[in-house]
């Protein structure tokens, strides 16, 4: 029995009537290839030790699926997928700039790009080259946007996330369909391949040493800057602010532009300066310096204000980096863009080094390069019942794993997280036999 008959076809509940050259099957088996490429995405509102087992041997299996195909249009359609299985939610945004009618449209051109992009790697001509160009679709940022990153095939499973771990993925799944290759060596391989892709260790980080809590609210978007909203969403922050003093917290951290306006000189930022004598307040706002405007955060501390702005923005959220009158004309004629801060911010907290990161900053790699701790603050409000903020959180795990440090994420929408690099999941196999031996 040949190797390849170890897969399972795509849908074995087929009905044999079924045309198999039909266009609906043919978008099925291309769908179903997009699917597993994006299985970590989906598997994440799953979380459990199982999905976690099986996640990287799932987008293998894409990986297999998608070289089977032997047609361009079919690597188009595939990539058009893909892309829209990750990235979907980008059209959500429109909304909250009046803008809906876009939404279908931003979600039809995300598709086309990525269908491109992977029409392009058909056009090599070897298998293993192919492969080798959706690798380097990584390595593809539109205007500085990284989140198609491989590197989410490795936060779950046995494989170590780093280079290493990808590359071992693309190289099993490239000789699994390797057809010249006899069945004994293409196991000794695979196994080989495995083995060097393995994780090994779990890298050890620095964490807080004081005791702290994130603060997460809900506010949806349409509701956030709404001047008849503002006194009662602070009323609430204030109130969660004591909360944690009662609760002898020494830090409190809210989320990106808890604060909607300019904290500069208002009566706020003196409340916030007295209650910093009792607890660290780290938060975000608005800071507004002659003609700039900045997307902020503010340090409390023992009476004083610390501020730190953010460098990377989001590509047509908070700057535009393409037809820019163009777009301020017709589109977003009443939106300011925000200005840049240094790349790459730092403070010391309880004689820690803590890299600040407000939102699209905390996946961007090089704030994890030379970092132990990172305290994130988010507002995720701008894609409310999407997946944006799983494949968030995935890269954030993948970069925390990499370079072994602790992230503390505040947020305004789903969901607050304290991420640590990657437990191996064979210990968490052994625990989980040893917990059913026990019972």
């Amino acid at each position: 029995m040949k190797l390849k008959l170890i897969f399972l076809p795509y849908f074995s509940f087929i009905p044999k009537k079924l045309n198999t050259n039909s266009t609906i099957f043919k978008i099925i088996k291309v769908f179903f290839v997009a699917i597993l490429l994006s299985n970590p995405i989906y598997l994440s509102f799953f979380e459990n030790i199982f999905t976690q087992t099986i996640s990287p041997f799932l987008a293998i299996w894409g990986l297999i699926l998608l070289l089977k195909h032997k047609k361009a249009k079919e690597y188009f359609w595939i990539g058009f997928f893909t892309g829209i299985l990750w990235f979907w939610w980008i059209g959500l945004s429109s909304i909250y700039f009046n803008l809906s009618y876009l939404m279908p449209i931003i979600i039809f051109f995300v598709g086309l790009f990525y269908g491109l992009l992977f029409r392009i790697c058909y056009w090599f001509k070897f298998d293993f080259l192919r492969l080798c160009g959706i690798f380097c679709l990584s390595f593809i940022h539109p205007f500085g946007f990284d989140w198609l990153n491989w590197g989410i095939f490795t936060v779950y499973g046995f494989f170590d996330t780093n280079y290493r771990g990808i590359i071992c993925i693309f190289l099993i799944a490239y000789f699994i369909y390797e057809g010249y290759i006899s069945r004994y060596y293409k196991i000794a391989i695979v196994l080989i391949l495995f083995f060097i892709g393995l994780q090994y260790d779990k890298k050890q980080a620095q964490k807080l040493d004081i005791s702290y809590k994130l603060i997460n609210t809900n506010i949806s978007q349409d509701q956030k800057f709404l001047s008849k909203n503002i006194e009662s969403n602070v009323d609430f922050l204030l109130k969660e602010i004591i909360k944690a003093i009662k609760e002898n917290k020494k830090l409190v951290i809210l989320p990106e532009t808890a604060f909607p306006f300019d904290l500069k000189n208002t009566s706020y930022e003196n409340l916030l300066k007295n209650l910093s004598y009792q607890i660290t307040i780290i938060t975000g706002a608005f800071n507004k310096e002659d003609d700039h405007i900045y997307n902020s955060t503010y340090i409390f501390k023992e009476g004083n204000v610390y501020i730190l702005n953010k460098h990377y923005l989001v590509p047509f959220g908070e700057e535009i980096p393409i037809f820019k009158n163009l777009v301020q004309k017709y589109f977003l004629p009443n939106t300011q863009e925000f200005s840049k801060g240094p790349i790459q911010s730092k403070y010391k907290l309880d004689h820690k080094i803590i890299t600040n990161a407000i939102c699209y900053e905390v996946t961007k790699e090089k704030n994890y390069q030379n970092s132990q701790i990172i305290i994130a603050i988010s507002n995720n409000a701008w894609f409310n019942y999407s997946s944006e903020y799983k494949l968030q959180q995935l890269l954030i795990k993948f970069y925390a794993s990499k370079y072994g440090v602790s992230v503390y994420h505040a947020v305004n929408g789903k969901e607050n997280a304290t991420i640590t690099p990657k437990k191996m999941l064979s210990k968490s196999w052994m625990e989980l036999f040893k917990k059913i031996y026990k019972s």
